[in-house]
This record gives C-alpha cells, sequence and structure tokens, in this order.
C-alpha cells in the first residue's frame, strides 16, 4: 500500500468524505520535492483546469492539519507552506538564490540535546525547526563562471 492509499484508509476509517479536491491537495503534497504554498496548489489545479478557491485550499489545509497529516514549514520568507508531516524527522536546506528547497536527514546529537534541554530546563520539546540556508552546487558553479568570465 502506498502513502496515499494509507493516508485514503486512514480518513475513511474515520468517516470523512473523500472529495476530488481533497485528493488532489494530498496527491500534490505527495509528489512534490518541497513544501507547497496556497498559491502553488492552486496553480496545480489551474494546470488541471480545475477551478478552486482559496477558502477551499485553506480548510482543505486546516482540515489536514488537523489530522496530523501535513504540518506548516515557514522559511526565510515568511510564506506559510505545507508537508506531509514525515515518518522521520527532517530539516530543509534552502538555496536563497533558486530558492530550492531539499529535505536533510541530520544525524548526530539533536535527540542528545533535547534530552539536555528537558532535564537541565525542564523544558519538554514538543517539535523543532531547523533550517539551513545558503547556495545549491548549480547556483555555486554558475556563480563561479560569472566570475571568471568578467
Amino acid at each position: 500500500m502506498n502513502e496515499l492509499e494509507e493516508i485514503l484508509k486512514y480518513l475513511k476509517e474515520k468517516k470523512y468524505r473523500l472529495t476530488k479536491k481533497r485528493n488532489l491537495i494530498l496527491y500534490f503534497f505527495l509528489n512534490s520535492e518541497k513544501p507547497l504554498c496556497v498559491r502553488e496548489i492552486q496553480d496545480m489545479f489551474l494546470k488541471l483546469n480545475i477551478s478552486i478557491n482559496k477558502t477551499t485550499i485553506y480548510r482543505e489545509l486546516f482540515f489536514l492539519k488537523k489530522e496530523g497529516i501535513i504540518r506548516e514549514v515557514k522559511l526565510i520568507d515568511n510564506v506559510m507552506r505545507y508537508e506531509i508531516t514525515p515518518e522521520n524527522h527532517y530539516h530543509h536546506l534552502v538555496c536563497l538564490n533558486c530558492k530550492k528547497i531539499e529535505n536533510v536527514i541530520l544525524e548526530g546529537d539533536l535527540d542528545k540535546q533535547e534530552k539536555m534541554i528537558l532535564k537541565t530546563k525542564k523544558f519538554k520539546i514538543l517539535y523543532h525547526i531547523l533550517e539551513f540556508y545558503g547556495v545549491c552546487s548549480k547556483c555555486e558553479k554558475r556563480s563561479f563562471h560569472t566570475k571568471n568570465i568578467s
């Protein structure tokens, strides 16, 4: 069973309606390599010649977030984006030039740090956000070539 089928099964078991637009929004998220904003979701519907208003999109996003299926991601540009809630926690690499967003899983001491915070500060962390901003390899190469030409 693929991830879409699992999500649809979960929603069906909870007696939620599986509308065409809800299914398409889930499909968009599952087939996107980056978090999506409302405008991008609306554009995806337009490419399929399906009209949808922003209110419907926001309503669906609120519902999917409430059900724990998606999560909010706010990056440096302060645009609210959404993505499927991952099984494994990951962070984002954001290219400041081309705006490419890539997922990255950090191996290491974050769990250890969270345990230390709980122990020393008596603060239970429910989640955290950590994003890395820089320049991707393609933009770095373009920048290098541009510098060498002049």
